[in-house]
């Protein structure tokens, strides 16, 4: 089970992993770890188009950076971990499916990876993409008049 380090008066907001070993010390991984974890086990479930990300999230894409952890956000529970997922799915896709895959796939990835208690999974869902219709304009022809020599 994973718990909050006090550290003097201010409180680390590290996870404390719970490691049997005859090796003395501990394993902390940072809430996000997790969210990174949880955000690539989402975007893997088949239906879902990406993840909801935040202004700040959208500055760091235009300059090259991956946002970490985007569409999900950790608490901590006395339980375990309640994580919420914010998705966007693709359109014609089963979506109480496709969020019962999400919640799976977050929970197996989060306990094999870091052992962690996960007591809850909420999934949001923040929209439905559509897909890309073909363009069927010819950019040498724009305006439909063929001229043939």
């Amino acid at each position: 089970m994973a718990r909050e380090i006090k550290q003097g008066k201010t409180a680390n907001k590290n996870l404390l992993l719970a490691t049997k070993s005859e090796v003395s010390g501990t394993t902390q991984v940072t809430p996000e770890v997790v969210e990174i974890i949880a955000q690539i086990a989402a975007q893997e479930v088949s239906g879902v188009y990406s993840m909801r990300g935040k202004l700040s999230d959208r500055f760091t894409s235009v300059f090259g950076s991956n946002a970490r952890g985007k569409g999900v956000e950790l608490q901590q529970a006395t339980d375990g971990l309640v994580i919420d997922a914010y998705v966007f799915v693709q359109y014609g896709v089963a979506v109480p499916k496709v969020a019962l895959n999400i919640q799976n796939a977050i929970k197996s990835q989060i306990a094999s990876m870091t052992d962690l208690h996960v007591e809850k999974i909420n999934v949001h869902v923040s929209g439905i993409v559509p897909e890309k219709a073909d363009s069927t304009i010819d950019p040498n022809n724009l305006f439909g008049d063929e001229v043939t020599n």
